[in-house]
């Protein structure tokens, strides 16, 4: 028999499995290395998105720290003029501490641990409506402070100095302006009081013995003429009492906001050039309405070297009634029908507050 021949070449098969193997175990790494490289992707997404919520919420938190501490500042200068103030001043520290409550209830509402990213911008838009709504009471606490910005959306730019009080010039009389619905109005009180008894005296209207006038023909007389200036008109009447109080009513047509009131031929200047700051001082009542043109006024009054003084008011009035003196008959029964009044308890009465007191 004849040998079988041996083949000419070698068998790949190995050689073929070999390869197989090393390409599968390439697929398999390849597979493997994708997954992980996923999975860090995610891991950094999710990271960035937590770091994206902290620092909003960061950022919210600065705000209300911010907004706290700007209430506090108003707080304290608040109280620094608590010795001079009244029931009205009073209300105003109420506001703020109601306003401090509410930021801090605020701030306890807010979540402990940051929310969802989806969430978050909902969160955010709540707050700034809230600090907005606060921020229109804080801005009209400020227009009632002393030497306070204006309550406006704008910039708050303008800068005063704290007031100083002291007393006025020994021998100098007040002039009295009344600020309101953004306006300014001179009122010459004594210039009032002074037409009052010219006319009574024209009329020949006198009292009798007790000083007492005829109530009927006092009155027809004084509100019959319509006694006034261009600025007020002025009303007298009979209180219970049997005291003759006079109240002024402003002429809206005839103030003059904050851009009239500066000019050169504006009534207001044309006042204090007739006025002398070594014999007369400024007294202002400012409404929450009329800061910013109280501002322009007392700024061209401390320019003309005038000593003044304000207070804000929160009546329904223009002014306080007037008692210039007058008594109706009757009022001398009527002192000896009240009671007598209960003797002292001993304690020493409070000094009362000097009425030139200036800032």
């Amino acid at each position: 028999m004849k040998r079988k021949k041996k083949d000419a070449g070698g068998s790949l098969d190995s050689l073929l499995d070999t390869i197989t193997t090393v390409v599968g175990i390439l697929i398999i790494l390849l597979i493997v290395v994708q997954l992980g490289a996923d999975s860090a992707v995610k891991r950094i997404v999710e990271e960035k998105k937590e770091e994206d919520s902290k620092e909003l919420m960061e950022m919210a938190m600065k705000q209300f720290d911010d907004q706290k501490r700007a209430l506090l500042k108003e707080k304290e200068e608040l109280q620094l003029k608590q010795a001079a103030q009244n029931e009205e001043q009073k209300k105003l520290i109420q506001d703020i501490a109601q306003l401090e409550k509410k930021i801090i209830a605020k701030k306890k509402e807010m979540p402990a641990t940051p929310p969802k990213l989806q969430n978050l911008r909902q969160k955010k838009n709540k707050l700034q409506n809230d600090m907005k709504s606060v921020e229109v009471k804080v801005k009209k606490v400020k227009g009632l402070l002393a030497k306070a910005p204006k309550a406006s959306g704008q910039t708050l730019s303008k800068e005063v100095s704290l007031p100083d009080p002291k007393p006025a010039i020994t021998g100098s009389t007040p002039y009295r302006f009344l600020c309101r619905n953004g306006k300014i109005f001179p009122l010459d009180d004594d210039g009032l009081k002074k037409k009052v008894s010219s006319t009574l005296t024209k009329a020949g209207i006198k009292p009798n013995k007790d000083s007492e006038y005829d109530a009927k023909k006092f009155l027809g007389v004084v509100n019959g003429n319509k006694l006034g200036t261009k600025f007020f008109s002025l009303l007298a009447r009979e209180d219970k009492d049997k005291v003759i109080r006079f109240s002024v009513d402003k002429k809206d047509q005839n103030g003059e906001n904050e851009s009239q009131v500066i000019k050169s031929g504006s009534q207001y200047t044309k006042i204090l050039s007739g006025l002398d700051p070594r014999k007369n001082y400024l007294l202002f009542e400012v409404f929450p309405d009329s800061f910013e043109v109280y501002l322009s006024a007392r700024n061209l009054a401390n320019e003309r070297q005038f000593p003044g003084g304000w207070k804000p008011a929160h009546r329904g009035t223009d002014w306080w009634s007037y008692d210039w003196g007058y008594r109706t008959i009757g009022r001398k029964q009527y002192l000896a029908s009240r009671p007598k009044p209960k003797p002292s308890s001993g304690k020493p009465v409070p000094p009362k507050k000097p009425a030139n007191v200036l800032d």
